[in-house]
């Protein structure tokens, strides 16, 4: 009995743990979005007009993805582990391109550049927007910016996918309503 409970107290730690990290993504995604928007309304030619739009898209699915998945895990339902883990990993995938674009100097030779003279400091943060960071990363070549989006999409994924988060969603009580898909 008491390993039991010691089970379910550290499935229901990685689980919230998870959520909340989830939810985070999803704040830092709308601020992402919403920060780009604003930039491209400021000063329109600055922007790529295409690119902005799909940024702005992706971070829009992401914000759902984070801030669902995070209620699905919160209510025990294993799709929202799923959707987590799904959202958490194009985030870290869009990270590791813009690592990759950095090591190869990759220059898509249209001239897109968003906010090229920034410090680390704020390259870090830039990276941290969700994937309108980690499109900006790509587009600058910024490694800092590239590394910290896909350090936090790999925190959020490695959070989701625990054993015990997983054990978590898998002991739903059988009180609660609706399908434990």
């Amino acid at each position: 009995m008491v390993v039991l409970e010691t089970k379910s107290k550290s499935g229901e730690v990685a689980a919230t743990i998870a959520g909340c990290l989830a939810g985070v993504a999803a704040g830092v995604n709308l601020v992402g979005g919403v920060i780009l928007v604003r930039s491209f309304v400021n000063d329109p030619g600055e922007l790529d007009d295409s690119l902005t739009l799909f940024a702005t898209l992706g971070a829009l699915a992401s914000v759902f993805a984070f801030a669902y998945g995070a209620l699905l895990l919160a209510r025990r339902n294993e799709t929202g582990r799923w959707m987590i883990m799904v959202a958490a990993g194009a985030q870290l995938a869009l990270g590791a391109l813009g690592l990759l674009a950095t090591l190869v100097n990759y220059d898509s030779g249209y001239g897109i550049h968003w906010f090229a003279e920034e410090t680390v400091v704020r390259s870090i943060l830039i990276g941290l927007g969700g994937v309108p960071g980690a499109v900006t990363a790509i587009v600058n070549h910024s490694w800092a910016a590239a590394l910290s989006g896909a350090a936090f999409g790999g925190l959020v994924l490695l959070s989701a996918a625990l054993p015990w988060t997983a054990a978590y969603t898998l002991t739903r009580p059988d009180d609660v309503v609706g399908p434990n898909v």
